[in-house]
């Protein structure tokens, strides 16, 4: 759909100051499944801290340099992927109260798609034409020995991180402060019938949350993988990037996109954007391919404003970009959005 009735303002990465190396991780006996393939001294950002903590410390960071007043935040939206340190409780409430915020606290879950449906669900709300703010955050830490960050899946790294944006509907009156884009279109589809590739088929409906640990994704892959095959699955994430693609580019249609735009990859490793996601881009559009998960891994739910960050911090003149992310189920979202300083 096109649109241009939300702005997202001073969108922001907060990483953990310490890191994790490959080459230790193996030292140390630390990976279960298959080595990846990149390079030894290949870091990921790693906290001894809670992901709310991340995702509370972006906020604060996000309300600093627009200005804007706390209190006047409506809403809150926390999406995440993994485990956020309790089973029985909202990390969202968690995280209005570390930040300072009033706001009605909601968690959303559509895993890795999480930041992207925040977005999308802020749009839904600005469509009223009411003014409107919304607080969009993600959190997410993938900790051992839960979570094998370096070989528990296939074609993903899994860095730590915390990420913000502030969301303003046109109608709202008073000036925000900070970066700022426009989104212009946003279309979402999903493949519902990919879910499986994440389930475990074998575990009792009854066990508890803690019961299903260390977390290995590329066993139900594997198992997915080897009763429908690889291609069924490339065929159809290409697919939906493509059909969805298209639609941004229509509604694009008479706009500049020559001007230092970008189409931002979600931040995996380049085997599976070589496999899954650059083809679908080149056969429709020519703009360059962004790729920043060498620099992070995969930020869980946050890849999306994490690259609307780095977009932000290099429209020296306006400029629209294309964003694409995705989460297990599936579901993929593509967005374009003109930013400018």
């Amino acid at each position: 759909m096109t649109t241009h009735r939300l702005r997202l303002h001073a969108a922001t990465l907060e990483l953990p100051t310490t890191t994790d190396v490959l080459s230790a991780a193996v030292a140390e006996g630390r990976l279960r499944g298959r080595h990846p393939d990149v390079d030894p001294a290949t870091t990921l950002p790693v906290t001894g801290g809670s992901p709310v903590d991340l995702a509370a410390a972006a906020a604060r960071t996000v309300l600093a340099r627009t200005g804007h007043p706390a209190a006047e935040i409506e809403d809150l939206y926390y999406a995440w992927t993994y485990f956020q340190g309790a089973h029985f409780w909202s990390p969202a409430h968690a995280l209005a109260d570390r930040a300072g915020l009033s706001a009605n606290p909601i968690g959303l879950q559509q895993m890795c798609n999480g930041g992207a449906a925040a977005v999308h669900l802020a749009d839904r709300v600005a469509r009223a034409g009411a003014p409107f703010t919304a607080l969009i955050c993600t959190g997410d830490a993938f900790r051992g020995p839960g979570f094998d960050r370096w070989s528990g899946d296939y074609g993903v790294l899994y860095g730590d991180a915390g990420t913000a944006v502030l969301a303003v509907s046109s109608a709202h009156p008073a000036p925000v402060g900070g970066p700022a884009s426009t989104l212009v279109s946003l279309h979402t589809g999903a493949l519902p019938h990919l879910e499986s590739m994440h389930r475990p088929v074998d575990a009792p409906a009854d066990v508890a949350p803690a019961g299903s640990w260390p977390v290995d994704v590329q066993a139900t892959k594997r198992r997915y993988l080897q009763e429908h095959g690889s291609e069924a699955l490339a065929e159809a994430m290409r697919g939906m990037v493509g059909k969805l693609l298209a639609k941004v580019l229509s509604d694009l249609a008479g706009q500049d996109l020559t001007a230092n735009g970008k189409v931002y990859l979600p931040r995996l490793m380049n085997a599976t954007l070589d496999s899954l996601y650059a083809p679908a881009v080149a056969a429709l559009t020519d703009l360059p391919q962004r790729r920043l998960g060498d620099a992070t891994g995969h930020l869980g739910a946050g890849d999306l404003i994490a690259n609307l960050a780095d977009a932000q911090a290099s429209a020296n003149a306006p400029r629209i970009d294309i964003f694409i992310s995705a989460g297990a189920g599936f579901t993929i979202s593509i967005a374009a959005l003109e930013s400018f300083s």
